[in-house]
């Protein structure tokens, strides 16, 4: 009875044994898979506007640049989605979000150097981000992630100046570096602590007076909290259980779509761009000794547009992920960064005639130039596999890309008593952020892959920059007191176009 009783007992301890998971296995719940979440916080920073001021007469004009130099803060809320790939105890991934922000500053005394010093101030009015993270599973079970992250941000900058008064708003892109703290605190669910630095660059906003551009610039530091849920279950390995051959080889694992999960590549392509850029002027005084005339033909020669070349190349790399909604269905996330060669200049010269002093004129040249230095999006996809190789889908997303045009103005009288010849010139340099959308075809040529011809259109907005003021002071050379002819100048241009590529890539899966 004695034998029996160890035997049963040795029984027992080795069917409870072959039952339990292994030690290996008892993992913590996982970072793998797509997750989304809302997210809060607060915020603070320093904001810069640079400016002339309302400038006076080339005479008078004594006037420096006039800085207003200030901080702000407010709050965030916002929305996040985002996707995990462990490899041990390593996790990268990649997470967009977009909040609302209302963070905000001004001073009292902008343009201290002027003669009107006076207030001004910013909003950052929204902000985006898309980034990547990498980061590493700590803690007992692995269920605290510690990581780094950085990427792409986009953010809506509004200036106001009340010296005429006058304002804008610009969606801006520029970049964000940060890290944070995540843990799980039930199945599918966690928390996170997060900060980031934010700078959105320094770019014109808005003219504070016609032919005078505004510069804005934005820092911020980003403190906020996020609750995430991760979609599908627990990524918990299932127990395994022991047979009378506990180290026979696993039958073969059944082979996943082809097009779900990560993929990298390249591409290139042809892109154009609205190739207008219009100059214009406006009138700011007369003297009573050419009855406006002469300010007349100034304006007038001051007026038109030009057209630059509008075709170019572009190359660069592409990465994203896709998920199966369906055996048929796929819904995905694509990021890409191209450089460009899409630029162009253009010049033309006018004669202005003034209305009572023919034959009398204003010639006017001006020289302009528009370029697009490199594009990028990050976009959504939504297709359909109408056969197992080949993928067809909608995608559209943000655009985003830095943008540069200049304009030259010089201008001289041909009457019997000319003035001084005048010149003046501006540009406007800056990393737009806009919108894109479009359609394109993937084909799986052999294993792991794939080829694709693609269609966007892109918009990055437009852009308005001052380009100087014209006095003609008749003053000095006629009777005193008679006045200035003025005008002041500025340029209109738009970043838009389409892009026709083809791209390569490489399944992770």
């Amino acid at each position: 009875m004695k034998k029996r009783g160890i035997l049963a007992a040795l029984l027992a301890t080795s069917a409870a044994g072959a039952l339990a998971v292994p030690p290996a296995l008892a993992a913590g719940p996982g970072w793998n898979g797509t997750y989304g979440g809302i997210t809060g916080g607060y915020g603070w920073g320093s904001s810069s506007q640079t400016d002339n001021g309302i400038p006076a007469l080339p005479s008078t004009n004594t006037e420096g640049p006039a800085d207003g130099n200030y901080k702000l803060r407010g709050g965030l809320l916002g929305a996040t989605l985002g996707s995990n790939w462990q490899n041990g105890p390593w996790v990268y991934g990649l997470e967009g979000d977009f909040s609302w922000a209302d963070l905000s500053g001004s001073s009292n005394v902008c343009g201290p150097l002027t003669t009107t010093p006076h207030p001004c101030g910013t909003n950052l009015d929204a902000l985006g981000t898309f980034r990547g993270r990498v980061g590493y599973a700590a803690g007992a079970d692995g269920n605290w992630l510690l990581y780094a992250t950085g990427g792409l941000a986009i953010g809506e900058v509004r200036g106001w100046d009340s010296l005429t008064p006058s304002s804008g708003t610009d969606w801006r892109a520029g970049w964000t570096v940060g890290a944070g703290v995540e843990t799980a605190f039930a199945p599918n669910w966690t928390v996170k602590l997060e900060y980031l630095y934010v700078d959105l660059g320094n770019g014109q906003v808005f003219n504070v007076v016609p032919g005078v551009p505004e510069s804005v610039g934005l820092t911020a530091n980003i403190v906020r909290a996020g609750i995430n849920y991760r979609f599908g279950g627990p990524d918990v390995p299932p127990p395994r259980l022991y047979t009378k051959a506990p180290y026979a080889k696993a039958p073969p694992m059944a082979v996943g779509n082809p097009w779900s999960g990560w993929y990298g590549g390249v591409n290139v392509g042809y892109l154009d761009g609205s190739d207008t850029v219009g100059t214009d002027a406006t009138i700011l005084s007369t003297s009573a000794l050419s009855n406006g005339v002469d300010a007349a033909a100034m304006a007038a020669g001051a007026t038109g547009r030009l057209s630059t070349g509008r075709d170019g190349f572009l190359g660069g790399a592409q990465f994203g992920y896709n998920y199966m909604l369906s055996p048929t269905i796929l819904a995905g996330l694509e990021a890409d960064i191209q450089g460009s060669s899409l630029k162009g200049n253009a010049s033309a010269t006018t004669n202005a005639p003034i209305a009572t002093d023919f034959p009398d004129f204003f010639v006017t040249n001006i020289a302009t130039s528009r370029s697009l230095d490199y594009i990028g999006t990050v976009r959504a996809r939504l297709g359909a596999t109408v056969t197992p190789g080949l993928l067809l889908y909608a995608t559209g997303g943000l655009a985003y890309g830095e943008v540069k045009s200049s304009t030259s103005v010089n201008q001289f009288a041909v009457t019997n008593f000319p003035p001084p010849p005048t010149a003046g010139s501006g540009s406007f340099s800056d990393v737009r952020a806009g919108y894109t959308v479009g359609a394109g075809g993937e084909w799986m040529f052999m294993s792991k892959w794939s080829a694709k011809l693609e269609y966007l259109y892109y918009d990055l907005g437009s852009a308005n920059y001052g380009t100087g003021v014209f006095g003609n002071n008749e003053s000095p050379t006629s009777l005193p007191g008679f006045g200035i002819d003025a005008i002041a100048t500025s340029s209109h241009v738009r970043f838009n176009g389409n892009i026709v590529r083809v791209g390569l890539n490489y399944h992770l899966n």
